[in-house]
């Protein structure tokens, strides 16, 4: 075993990736574009450690999107982690999905929201101190009629709601919105490399502790809140 060898998965968006890591570097990662990848997840672990030249008994921790997110695939990530921790004997580290974006984005204060569907979004702020972000409004479960107060300060949208949202959340905070950076997606890279951070403040939790981050328990609207 490593304890610096992290296998990283994400599954929370239509973009599903997994990614292994070790002491600052990616050493393997796949991204299927499409839901995620339930039918083929072991073959595409199997594939990430045979391009890296490790195996299973080498891991020393597994990270996973704990979400929000959509909720098959969370809960197949969080699911996947949970087997393979107990099987193996090695820590789990949950990362938030949200947060997993600041890793890319390229401003000091970010909203990061991702579509939820039922015309809402998962949403949190986050604003960089030095070296390490921090939380400046929690994650959250928001509809156009509930938007939080932005803290002070300039502020930029990443994460597919944002760029849905654009129109509406700047109009929601006016100037102190600067609009959206586009084409950014949580990706199990981020994923390890916030995990890599927490490896450094904590031991991690038991597989058996490990749970998903859902902020909502309904995944549909009924037929008559659609109108039908």
């Amino acid at each position: 075993m490593n304890p610096d060898l992290l296998l990283a998965l994400e599954f929370s968006t239509e973009r599903a990736s997994v990614a292994l890591w070790q002491e600052g570097q990616i050493l393997a990662t796949h991204q299927d574009e499409g839901a995620a990848p339930s039918e083929r997840i072991w073959s595409l672990l199997d594939s990430v450690l045979a391009k890296a030249q490790r195996t299973w008994e080498n891991l020393g921790g597994i990270a996973y999107g704990a979400g929000p997110g959509g909720f098959t695939g969370v809960r197949l990530a969080c699911g996947i982690a949970q087997g393979l921790g107990l099987g193996l004997g090695i820590p789990l580290f949950p990362i938030s999905t949200l947060e997993c974006l600041t890793e890319v984005a390229p401003h000091p204060r970010v909203v990061v929201a991702l579509d939820a569907r039922m015309n809402q979004v998962y949403l949190a702020a986050y604003e960089r101190q030095g070296e390490e972000w921090q939380e400046r409004l929690p994650p959250q479960l928001c509809h156009p009629t509930d938007l939080p107060d932005l803290p002070a300060g300039d502020w930029w949208g990443v994460g597919s709601g944002a760029v849905a949202w654009n129109t509406l959340l700047d109009a929601r905070w006016g100037p102190q919105w600067q609009g959206t950076v586009p084409g950014l997606f949580p990706h199990a890279t981020h994923i390890a490399a916030l995990a890599g951070q927490a490896r450094k403040r904590t031991a991690g939790v038991s597989p058996a502790a490990a749970q998903p981050i859902y902020l909502r328990q309904r995944v549909a609207l009924t037929r008559a809140e659609r109108g039908l």
